[in-house]
């Protein structure tokens, strides 16, 4: 065992765990390095937050640049780079989103999202979540993170008044018409809990992920045809005076291939959540409402130490015009769809995106709940937004397996899914084909 790993043993708390036993020293672009001297092809990128790969050249300059200047002011003071970012996101952001607040992580960002929807909706107590969804691991964010229970587990009872519906995971459905079926089905029961349970007008704010993240990198119904179900909330959001709040921390700042996944589906919400790939690797979340909406939140109702420092802010700043200026966005699509035509090609029928003819035969059906179609490839589906792709399949164990043969070969993964039988690839937007390809080599040599 290294030495770093006794030490880590020794004096970190074992709550934070790691996906892999093995200590980076170093990275650059695509791949990091270990403390034995061995590279890996890193296919997570930080969880889908190093955009640009480890440290981009001009990400580091900037950051040094910013860091010569001023490292940390607080909110003692103005600084220049906190605006100049605020600005740039309500230039990027869709529609008249353009009033910012900004925090240390995604978490932090949720939290503050919650704290002005509460502000805004006097009286209303309620928050309609989704389940499948994660929005992080403070005690708030945790009251609204239904992926897996053991987020949840030892710190109940948590923020009261929050209320699960179904997430429309059309890729568990292999047919046309049951996809067709599925958000009405979905949204009549919806519509009955809140006839008989939770009056939409005791309801604060929707939250919902554009494409779920830690649930299964799964896209909202309407992406490929059908009823748009994040159109039917914002309708139903807009009937009731209800606050749509998007989740954008993992699917935001160009990795689903435009600067947020909410484009995909033509759909603005009230606030918007960010984090990740907001600055390349440094830490900052952000949440983003109209101007007219955050003035509900007075001077002193919410604040942050380290939110928006200078450095952090700076490093976004770099990102963004990097992302603006090499067209970096526009290629994300691309490389995701030869991830699909890869698979396609080496495992017919895996690609979950395009519904099986009627009357087509099922495969053997695993488990329910593990969002693995009956009728598609039974060894490994695929599904996805962008550089934001799952491969699915039938339990945690084959998975367990590829990620122990893919690290003995150099190659990071992660997986995620209530039933950790999903693999998701998050590399940096920046990936070559050829990487891609090494990567996808690797993960299939088992399946």
């Amino acid at each position: 065992m290294s030495d770093y790993l006794k030490r880590d043993a020794e004096f970190l708390s074992p709550a934070l765990a790691r996906a892999h036993e093995i200590v980076i020293t170093h990275a650059k672009g695509s791949f990091v390095f270990d403390d034995q001297g061995k590279k890996y092809l890193d296919l997570t990128s930080g969880i889908a937050v190093n955009q640009l790969g480890h440290s981009h050249p001009e990400v580091v300059e900037a950051i040094a640049q910013q860091a010569a200047k001023c490292i940390h002011t607080s909110c003692v003071v103005h600084y220049p780079a906190n605006i100049d970012l605020a600005e740039k996101l309500a230039d990027i952001c869709p529609g008249d989103l353009a009033c910012s607040f900004f925090s240390n992580s995604g978490a932090e960002a949720m939290d503050g999202a919650i704290k002005l929807a509460k502000l805004a909706q006097p009286g209303r107590t309620n928050i309609l979540v989704h389940r499948g969804a994660f929005h992080g691991r403070t005690l708030g964010a945790t009251a609204l993170t239904t992926s897996k229970s053991s987020y949840r587990r030892y710190y109940e009872p948590l923020m009261p008044g929050v209320h699960v519906t179904e997430f429309p995971n059309i890729y568990e459905i292999g047919s046309p018409r049951g996809r067709e079926f599925l958000v009405d089905h979905l949204l009549e029961i919806f519509q009955r809990y809140c006839d008989s349970v939770l009056h939409p007008e005791s309801i604060m704010a929707i939250i919902v992920e554009p494409v779920q993240g830690e649930g299964g990198y799964i896209p909202s119904a309407g992406l490929h045809g059908g009823k748009n179900y994040l159109q039917c909330l914002r309708d139903f959001c807009d009937k009731y005076g209800i606050l749509l709040i998007f989740d954008e921390v993992q699917s935001g700042m160009g990795r689903t291939g435009k600067w947020f996944a909410s484009e995909h589906f033509g759909v603005v919400p009230d606030i918007q959540v960010m984090a990740k790939g907001l600055s390349g690797g440094m830490p900052l979340g952000a949440f983003i409402a109209k101007k007219e909406l955050m003035q509900k939140m007075p001077p002193g109702s919410h604040g942050t130490t380290f939110g928006g420092n200078p450095v952090s802010c700076a490093a976004a700043l770099k990102m963004i015009e990097i992302l603006k200026r090499d067209k970096v966005i526009e290629n994300v699509a691309a490389k995701g769809e030869y991830v699909f035509e890869y698979m396609t090609k080496k495992f017919p029928g895996s690609d979950t995106r395009e519904p099986v003819l009627e009357g087509a035969a099922k495969t053997n059906s695993p488990k329910s709940g593990h969002g693995f179609s009956a009728y598609h490839n039974p060894k490994i589906q695929v599904r996805g937004l962008g550089l934001m792709i799952a491969l699915v399949f039938p339990d945690a164990d084959i998975v367990n397996k590829i990620k122990k043969h893919a690290l003995s070969k150099g190659v990071l993964l992660l997986g995620c899914g209530t039933y950790g039988n999903i693999i998701r690839l998050a590399p940096d937007l920046l990936i070559s084909k050829e990487d891609l390809e090494l990567g996808l080599d690797v993960i299939t040599e088992l399946v």
